[in-house]
């Protein structure tokens, strides 16, 4: 039991940018389809391409979810994808780095929350406060007006996170990159959609002398406010990520991270109902 705990430990602390988990879920990865993992990657490769790119890549969303669902019993969608590419890497100036081995996944649930008040929450400096009890020390610095991105002056805001985190002896520093879009009238019915995304500059790096390595993290995140108050969140990330025997693309790491991703929106939702605590920035 013990050992089984540490695992949810580990799992828990290396996402990059999700939260406190209220309780455990495990649930046994399935395989999507390489249409699925081509829907993550091409999210991916238009977060930086114009807008009508975005409206391209994201035209048959609702039908690429319809089939992968139809593919499996899991509701929400939690699968493994496959990979991405040196093209893909490319974009975030990492194509030195092997695309092959970072394990790829994929949810797709549902939030009881409208999407103006996600975005407040995506971009917030006080994640930690959001979703707490996850991070040993965790600081994220604009690096654009994040004012003025709420205000609908400009399209874009980014950052980058320093965070620590510990799980079962090992204690990393690792350095992110992120950022969010508001892409005006681009889901497949016409409304906006948010595009979120973050990766990780370096491997991180670990103050203890464990066998562990986090080497690669690339996230891809889609919100869509499909009826008033519910937004799909379609979820794509590649991780490379070992400590001991246990590496990021075994079914039991893979199923735990799949779990709590889902757990993270269930905090979200919560966040949302609640009001509190409020974003700030």
């Amino acid at each position: 039991m013990r050992r089984l705990l540490g695992l949810v430990a580990l799992a828990c602390v290396t996402g990059c940018d999700f939260g406190t988990l209220d309780s455990l879920s495990q649930d046994d990865p399935e395989q999507g389809s390489e249409e699925v993992t081509g829907q993550a990657r091409a999210v991916w490769n238009a977060y930086d391409k114009p807008d009508d790119a975005v409206k391209r890549a994201v035209a048959d969303l609702e039908g690429v979810l319809g089939r992968a669902e139809a593919l499996t019993s899991e509701r929400p969608l939690k699968l493994k994808i496959g990979d991405l590419t040196p093209t893909e890497l490319r974009a975030v100036g990492l194509d030195a780095r092997d695309p092959t081995i970072p394990q790829g996944m994929l949810v797709a649930p549902e939030l009881e929350c409208p999407l103006d008040q996600i975005e407040k929450l995506v971009v917030a400096k006080n994640q930690t406060e959001i979703y707490p009890k996850l991070y040993d020390s965790y600081t994220r610095t604009y690096t654009s007006n994040v004012q003025d991105f709420l205000a609908r002056k400009v399209p874009t805001a980014t950052w980058t996170t320093e965070y620590q985190a510990s799980a079962i002896g090992n204690t990393y520093v690792a350095t992110l990159s992120g950022g969010a879009r508001r892409v005006p009238g681009a889901a497949p019915d016409g409304k906006d959609v948010l595009l979120a995304r973050t990766y990780l500059n370096a491997p991180a790096k670990f103050s203890t002398a464990g066998d562990a390595e986090f080497n690669q993290d690339y996230q891809i995140e889609l919100y869509w406010e499909r009826t008033p108050g519910k937004t799909l969140h379609f979820y794509g990330l590649w991780r490379e990520f070992r400590i001991a025997s246990l590496t990021s693309e075994a079914d039991l790491y893979v199923s735990l991270v799949l779990g709590n991703l889902v757990d993270f929106d269930v905090r979200t939702t919560k966040v949302c109902k609640d009001g509190a605590p409020a974003a700030t920035f």
